[in-house]
């Protein structure tokens, strides 16, 4: 996901200047916790889509940041991104504020770059903007049904 980690750092550098002080970080620990969020993030998203659960994938990624927080999967990936923060000795609940603080940074800054790049809203515009083909949504599918097989 290479373009989509393009898009990631391009936006890095204005969560601090908006929350980094909300939390106390100097810079480098606000893109440190900005890096470890969106890599605990994409980490839970991937194993959705490899258990067969890419529909809902698609659908949380093309209806933003209201279509995300509404996800049954959204407490989950929210909790998953806590976790992610060993280096803070927080209590859970700071560190999941922490957490939805982050993603709806992210999800906000990837929507304007995806609406300034002139990206269409279907399937083939959302991989597109994360730098994958549309051959890759076919074989995640097929991936994601082969290890269903094994969830018994």
């Amino acid at each position: 996901m290479l373009k989509l980690q393009e898009h990631l750092n391009d936006i890095r550098k204005e969560f601090h200047l908006r929350h980094g002080h909300e939390f106390g970080f100097c810079e480098s620990q606000s893109e440190a916790h900005f890096d470890i969020t969106t890599q605990a993030a994409m980490g839970y998203v991937q194993g959705l889509a490899m258990s067969g659960k890419i529909k809902e994938v698609q659908e949380m990624v093309k209806g933003g940041e209201t279509q995300v927080q509404e996800s049954v999967y959204y407490q989950e990936l929210i909790l998953k991104c806590a976790e992610s923060y060993y280096a803070l000795d927080w209590e859970l609940e700071r560190k999941k504020m922490l957490a939805t603080t982050c993603l709806t940074f992210v999800l906000g800054g990837l929507r304007e770059k995806f609406v300034a790049g002139g990206y269409t809203a279907d399937t083939a515009g959302v991989l597109k903007f994360l730098g994958l083909d549309t051959g890759m949504l076919g074989l995640m599918g097929k991936m994601g049904g082969m290890f269903n097989m094994f969830r018994k």
